[in-house]
């Protein structure tokens, strides 16, 4: 494809984009290059209206000692937005079955988003802000608020290299074609935020009208960049992975920019390909080296139309004086274990309830959040984790969690090809374990939170870890409770069950993580769905980052 340029009138200002074919990609690859084509500054988010029959104080949280494992029971756990709690036909009561629910801790606080509302609290559970409705928050900035915008999958990061909070979500009409991110003007997250509206889909990559399926937000140290899959009603196109403009945005700056690559999927006149990238989230206190590139990491299944199961690893090098000039390159890919993501038949909805329909699996092709990166000095990680049929064989109606960790080894600015140092597959009985979220603190101890459901289990919220010195591939620290369900999700069609969940990792010590996922109290509502979010550490998390080659 040739390279051109198109000015396009968006909402009375030029959005300047130009799309250059890229040969190290797959064909029909598009690296688009463009500003953001609005931006707005949001009230301070304590001022915005809260929802009408908000939440009051947190459900009454817990505090543990360690027991006897090396893994603790959850430290502080306590409800977070619920539903069921809001009035009906109120915006923050709008949203569908799943909940979409994403938090993220930072030095002071803890913010977490659904899909129709925000909330801040402290880190004993006490609501500081909120909960505010994602329309109320996003309604200085036209392109993303709004009864007509798209109210779901919002995320939320902490930069905690910057110390503000980011937020993302689709948005730009009712086709959701732009991807709309918000950064706190300070360390507070109940303040101001700088909203913006960037048009990644758009006539110059053929996806103007597509919508921002399931984007994932990440924090790097050039870019925050998100990754995203367009599709009109699951078409399947491929994905997209934009990098946008940092330091900009950190400083208010209207004009930020953005680099957006469309990588389709490879074409199978018999079954449609599925696939999902992510963007490496940075974690840690040591930095990566100034000239590290951000890392991208697609799951690819035989399974799912891809010619072979593999993990393919691209290096997205973005140059803010040249944006044209940024490119995004397979540099490997690796062979796991076996794998079949395809849990379910085809038919999407495997997961087991006691005496109830089932539930979405999200196995065919999604990773789950987030893919974390972590500097050690001598060596990288990168952890990855996506839902899989357990035993390799959907006939079991079994789903499992394949997680995995990649190295690479460093000296100096050498740096070796990444490799898969282990995996493993996380499927310990015959309940369905699913919607995993995957984190390493800085001793290189390794967390996975998730939900499990089976014929006698209502959905509930666990987490599983394990120490550097464990044998390879396992989670052997026995599996915990954050929370037990009391019930089932009801309701004819309503399969779709949380969609995601959130593992991070406290600033304060590198040690504590945290974690939000999706529950039923009781069996009272088709759309009843809590939330829960907890910590928990390992009792040997302590000093320094370790460097050794455990």
């Amino acid at each position: 494809m040739k390279a051109f340029l198109v000015a396009l009138l968006v909402a009375g200002s030029v959005a300047r984009f130009v799309s250059v074919a890229n040969a190290q990609l797959p064909p029909g690859s598009v690296k688009t290059v463009g500003t953001a084509h609005s931006h707005s500054v949001s009230l301070p988010l304590s001022q915005m209206t809260p929802c009408p029959g908000a939440i009051g104080p947190a459900a009454p949280g817990r505090k543990s000692e360690p027991g006897g494992n090396f893994l603790s029971e959850p430290i502080v756990s306590f409800d977070g937005l619920h539903v069921g709690e809001l009035p009906a036909g109120d915006d923050c009561s709008l949203g569908g079955y799943a909940s979409d629910d994403s938090g993220a801790v930072g030095f002071d606080h803890y913010v977490q988003f659904v899909n129709t509302a925000i909330v801040v609290y402290d880190k004993s559970g006490n609501v500081l802000a909120g909960p505010v409705s994602t329309t109320t928050f996003w309604q200085s900035q036209p392109d993303c608020g709004g009864p007509t915008q798209i109210w779901s999958d919002a995320v939320v990061r902490f930069d905690r290299y910057a110390n503000r909070w980011v937020v993302s979500r689709p948005g730009g009409g009712p086709y959701g074609q732009d991807l709309c991110m918000a950064v706190s003007q300070t360390s507070d997250p109940t303040g101001p935020y700088d909203q913006y509206a960037f048009e990644v889909n758009n006539t110059t990559n053929q996806l103007a009208g597509f919508f921002n399926d399931y984007p994932k937000i990440s924090v790097f140290t050039d870019a925050y960049y998100a990754t995203a899959d367009p599709n009109k009603i699951f078409s399947g196109l491929g994905n997209t992975i934009s990098a946008f403009e940092r330091a900009a945005m950190l400083t208010g700056n209207p004009d930020p920019k953005f680099v957006t690559f469309f990588v389709p999927a490879p074409r199978n006149p018999f079954q449609t390909t599925r696939s999902h990238m992510l963007a490496a989230d940075l974690e840690g206190t040591r930095l990566p080296l100034r000239d590290t590139p951000e890392y991208v990491v697609q799951v690819q299944d035989s399974h799912l139309g891809f010619p072979a199961g593999r993990l393919q690893v691209y290096e997205f090098h973005v140059d803010w004086d040249s944006p044209s000039s940024s490119t995004l390159v397979p540099t490997a890919s690796l062979v796991p274990q076996p794998f079949n993501s395809n849990a379910c038949h085809d038919e999407f909805v495997c997961i087991e309830q006691p005496g109830a329909q089932r539930l979405d699996s999200l196995s065919y092709g999604y990773m789950m959040q987030r893919l974390t990166y972590r500097n050690f000095g001598p060596r990288q990680t990168l952890l990855l984790n996506h839902t899989v049929a357990a035993g390799g064989d959907p006939s079991q109606d079994h789903a499992g969690i394949r997680w995995y960790e990649l190295r690479m080894t460093t000296r100096g600015r050498t740096r070796s090809p990444w490799e898969i140092y282990q995996q493993g597959t996380y499927a310990p009985d015959a309940n369905d374990r699913w919607l995993g979220s995957i984190a390493m603190d800085r001793n290189g101890n390794i967390a996975l939170g998730f939900n499990v459901s089976g014929a006698s289990v209502f959905p509930s919220i666990h987490y599983v870890g394990r120490r550097p010195t464990d044998p390879l591939g396992t989670l052997p620290s026995g599996e915990m409770s954050l929370i037990d369900g009391g019930g089932v999700q009801l309701g004819p069609g309503n399969t779709s069950f949380g969609d995601y969940s959130q593992m991070t990792i406290d600033p304060v010590d590198d040690c504590t993580f945290w974690y939000t996922g999706t529950y039923y109290l009781t069996t009272n509502n088709p759309n009843d769905w809590h939330t829960r979010i907890g910590s928990f550490r390992f009792t040997n998390c302590h000093g320094s980052d370790e460097v050794s080659d455990k």
